[in-house]
C-alpha cells in the first residue's frame, strides 16, 4: 500500500484550489490518496475485484473528493459530487509522489468501504481560513480519511502536506531499521 501525494497543478477552479491549499499550508501537496497494490490482498474489496493494474497501468486508489463525481460502483450518493470514493488513478511521477504507508491494507480498504459515499468536510477546510467553522465527525477531507484508514485517531488534525511528511518518515526509519539489522547480520558473520 503506498501514499500518494499530488503535487501538479490541475486546469480550471481545481488549478486555483491546488495553488490556494499549498499557498495555505505552505507545503508541496494539495491532496492525498491511498493505493492498494497487487499483493496487498484486498482485491475482494476493490470495486472491479482486483488490485491489479488495468491496461492503462491505473491502479485503485481511495480518498475523498470535493468536487469529483462519485462512480456508479459507489453504495452511497452514486453521481453526486464529493465524497469518499474509490478511483482508478495512473500515477504519473510528474503529478504525484509515492511512499510505502506501511499499514495494514486490510484495515485501510475496509476504512474506506465504510466510508465510501460519505461527505467532503467542506467545514473542516473552512476551518483552516476561519477558527469559527467546526469540524464535522460525518464528513471526510482526503489527508482525513487517508489518516484514519492508516489506524490514527483524530484524523482532522492532519494536512495532506502533513501527512506526506510523516508517512515519509515513518518509511525512512523502517528502512533504516532494516539497513541495521542486514549490517548486523553481515558482522556476525
Amino acid at each position: 500500500m503506498l501514499l500518494a501525494s499530488y503535487k501538479a497543478i490541475r486546469p480550471g477552479m481545481q488549478g486555483i484550489a491546488n495553488r490556494l491549499i499549498r499557498w495555505r499550508l505552505d507545503g508541496d501537496y494539495s491532496h492525498n490518496e491511498v493505493v492498494f497494490e497487487p499483493g496487498d490482498g484486498v482485491d475482494h474489496l476493490m470495486p472491479d475485484g482486483t488490485c491489479e493494474p488495468d491496461a492503462s497501468g491505473a491502479l485503485w486508489c481511495a480518498s475523498s473528493v470535493a468536487w469529483e463525481r462519485l462512480p456508479a460502483t459507489s453504495p452511497r450518493r452514486p453521481g453526486h459530487r464529493g465524497g469518499v470514493r474509490f478511483k482508478r488513478i495512473k500515477l504519473d511521477p510528474a503529478h504525484w509522489d509515492l511512499v510505502k504507508y506501511r499499514r495494514d491494507p486490510l484495515a485501510a480498504a475496509q476504512h474506506f468501504k465504510r466510508r465510501e459515499g460519505a461527505l467532503y468536510d467542506w467545514q473542516l477546510i473552512l476551518g483552516f481560513v476561519a477558527w469559527l467553522f467546526r469540524h464535522k465527525a460525518s464528513r471526510d477531507t482526503c489527508s482525513e480519511v487517508c489518516t484514519e484508514a492508516g489506524g490514527q485517531l483524530e484524523g482532522h488534525r492532519v494536512d495532506p502536506c502533513t501527512l506526506h511528511q510523516i508517512v515519509a518518515a515513518e518509511d525512512r526509519h523502517f528502512r533504516s531499521l532494516l539497513w541495521l539489522a542486514a549490517a548486523g547480520e553481515e558482522a556476525a558473520y
